[in-house]
């Protein structure tokens, strides 16, 4: 595994190009004060203008300087430690984000993802991270997170949350590039170029890829029938190419263009697969996705205080899940094909009344998804062909309308409250509404006090609704998963002290599972569970004389209502701490970072094996950075400093758990001309 000569061509091609030193990239934000981070744009939270201390959601925001300090590879890795999300690894390669204690094998559904505005959850599996792994970090400048129901906003997609993704959008031109290396063969490269155009308009292009090796993974676990454990190697290969290119015109009082192209590959091999259950011994995946999106938008003021934006948007995305599966005739190599695509049309005006003391946004919007194709391919470990089963789900479309309507009112000096909803029509299963509440307390510029209401719901996907051949029935009577949230959020900012802390209570109904019906010996979906979670996630900063404290933590307690079991594979304690100094008045940063989470089994319950507690988490990390000129920064980080053998619960039923990264080490190099 190694980058390929057209990444490092297409970086080297930018260095004779040498330009006025690029302003350091957006969403740099450990060199902020707390005024400055208190005042950070956090748009994913609202339709209108918003900062942290007056957004209705619990939101997170990341950039590149933390990410690569934290030695980050693939995309989820850089929200590693924020409270309240667990990052967990899912089946062939891929990572999944559990929020606030829903930690499952359905874990792959209801937290939407964004690029660049444009959702990417899909109709078959209702997810976008089954399809969308390894979106490289390379082409990004931010990411923001909302924890919490999101469906006023964004529909179905976001039951649990939000994760959106902001690529780089360099308002000065120039050039940037990075290349890094790491042990077992990790490398990377990178390359964004931004240029100037005629009447103050602009293009910009990032491409970046990375990849690693055979990480020489090998995991012992007990063997369930007893007697001499089973041991299974793993290589963890992936290969990760993004793609963008993006332009738009010139200010003005007119109207105002955008577009962009995105394109990604991704894939992954010998990673762990379908679970022990179905796989045995052979518990090994992989995955190969091609994406392709397209996007435009204009907009253009309306009188003195009113805006329009309008968006048209499709993608495109081909996927292959591959794993081994034990048949009783002996095992065999099991190859999932799904080709489906997304295009959507939207407008958003917004304005203010200032009699009302209100500034208000209405979103419409229109959609169209579709599944082309999903089919089920056999083959024998040599390669001999089996079988081409054609999936129930291949041909489904849904076509989606929304109305969001947010408001955001002043009520006296203090008090503001941010209130709204949503209202979506879907083709298949008719009209569903999402309300909105956060009452906020703000008597300064310092501190905030949030009581925050939501509901969210999330359509049934096109597997649930038409099943699997001779496996799961489906149901087209299944009605939309109802979640309900209340949040108290306090945020304070004072001299050198920034701390956030927040209280949540979620009731989760009519949760899709699968039934084993007796009547006619099969099982197939329905809406049977109940599901709640409660918990406290908090965090603190300190700043003084060169020193940098931040901690933060979580405990949450998530069950099955109906069953009473605990959601046993989600982390019940987890805490975070990170010390930070600055050297050579400035110039270099050193670091040192601890990540710890504990109350967690291997697999899930209900598992034809039973599940094993499994060891504390436990990580510590060193970083250094160094600014040698305004166009070189290195970054070295250590990973998992003293080679730790921790294991992550594995929601597929890996018995045993997944063995996380033993210790390794990045060295990165920061290039602006």
């Amino acid at each position: 595994m190694h980058v390929s000569p057209v990444a490092l061509a297409v970086l080297a091609a930018f260095a004779p190009c040498a330009q006025a030193a690029v302003a350091a990239p957006a969403g740099d934000l450990l060199s902020m004060s707390f005024e400055e981070l208190g005042s950070i744009d956090v748009s994913a939270s609202s339709l209108l203008p918003t900062t942290l201390l007056s957004a209705g959601s619990s939101i997170t925001s990341v950039g590149p300087q933390e990410w690569e300090r934290g030695g980050a590879r693939r995309t989820l890795e850089a929200l590693d430690g924020t409270p309240g999300v667990f990052v967990m690894p899912h089946t062939n390669g891929n990572q999944v984000l559990a929020i606030r204690g829903y930690a499952r094998l359905t874990s792959f559904t209801g937290v939407a993802v964004t690029l660049d505005g444009v959702p990417l959850t899909d109709l078959y599996r209702s997810s976008p991270q089954y399809n969308f792994p390894g979106l490289n970090l390379g082409v990004m400048s931010q990411m923001q997170l909302i924890q919490g129901p999101g469906s006023a906003l964004y529909g179905s997609d976001a039951f649990h949350g939000l994760l959106a993704l902001r690529t780089h959008d360099d308002e000065e031109a120039g050039q940037q590039g990075a290349v890094a290396a790491g042990g077992k063969g990790y490398q990377e490269a990178a390359a964004r170029f931004a240029r100037t155009l005629g009447g103050g308009g602009r293009w910009s292009m990032a491409f970046a890829e990375n990849g690693q090796g055979d990480q020489e993974r090998t995991a012992t676990r007990p063997n369930p029938a007893g007697g001499t454990p089973i041991a299974v190697a793993r290589e963890n290969r992936f290969l990760s190419r993004t793609a963008v290119l993006k332009a738009s015109s010139g200010a003005g009082d007119g109207w105002k263009f955008n577009a962009g192209l995105y394109l990604h590959r991704y894939g992954a091999d010998n990673f762990q697969g379908l679970g022990s259950r179905l796989a045995g011994a052979g518990d090994l995946g992989g995955l190969d996705t091609r994406f392709a999106m397209l996007q435009a938008g204009a907009g253009r003021r309306v009188g003195d205080t009113g805006s329009l934006e309008l968006k048209a948007y499709g993608w495109w995305v081909d996927n292959d899940l591959a794993g081994r599966l034990q048949l009783p005739s002996g095992a065999v190599q099991r190859d999932l094909y799904s080709r489906q695509d997304r295009v959507g049309l939207q407008a958003i005006y917004r304005d203010s009344s200032p009699s009302w003391r209100t500034d208000w946004a209405l979103a419409l919007a229109s959609e169209q998804l579709n599944v082309r194709d999903v089919h089920v391919v056999l083959h024998t470990p040599a390669g001999a062909f089996l079988s081409d089963t054609r999936n129930a789900a291949s041909d489904a479309r849904r076509r989606v309308r929304s109305a969001t309507l947010e408001l955001n009112s002043r009520l006296g000096r203090d008090w503001r409250a941010v209130y709204g909803g949503r209202v979506d029509d879907y083709s298949d299963f008719g009209r569903q509404a999402s309300p909105r509440l956060g009452l906020i307390y703000q008597p300064n510029d310092s501190g905030a006090l949030k009581l925050l209401y939501g509901q969210a719901f999330r359509a049934p996907s096109a597997a649930e609704r038409n099943g699997t051949v001779n496996t799961v029935l489906g149901n087209a009577g299944l009605k939309p998963e109802v979640i309900d949230s209340l949040e108290l959020v306090a945020i304070r900012q004072r001299d050198n002290l920034l701390w956030q802390a927040s209280v949540f209570k979620t009731a989760w109904r009519d949760g899709i599972a699968i039934v084993f019906r007796p009547d006619i010996r099969i099982n197939q979906f329905q809406n049977v569970e109940r599901n709640r979670a409660h918990g406290v996630t908090a965090s603190v900063t300190w700043r003084a004389e060169g020193w940098q404290f931040e901690a933060g933590g979580a405990w949450v307690a998530s069950r099955n209502a109906s069953t009473g079991a605990p959601y046993n594979i989600q982390p019940r304690r987890s805490a975070n701490a990170s010390l930070a100094r600055g050297l050579f008045d400035g110039a270099g940063r050193a670091g040192v970072a601890l990540r710890w989470m504990d109350g967690f089994d291997d697999i899930p319950r209900g598992d034809v094996f039973a599940p094993g507690r499994l060891p504390s988490y436990a990580r510590a990390d060193l970083s250094y950075s160094h600014t040698v000129s305004k166009s070189l920064t290195l970054t070295a980080v250590v990973r998992n400093l003293f080679d730790r053998d921790s294991r992550l619960p594995s929601p597929l039923g890996s018995v045993g758990g997944i063995p996380d990264d033993r210790v390794n080490a990045i060295l990165r190099a920061n290039l602006k001309f």
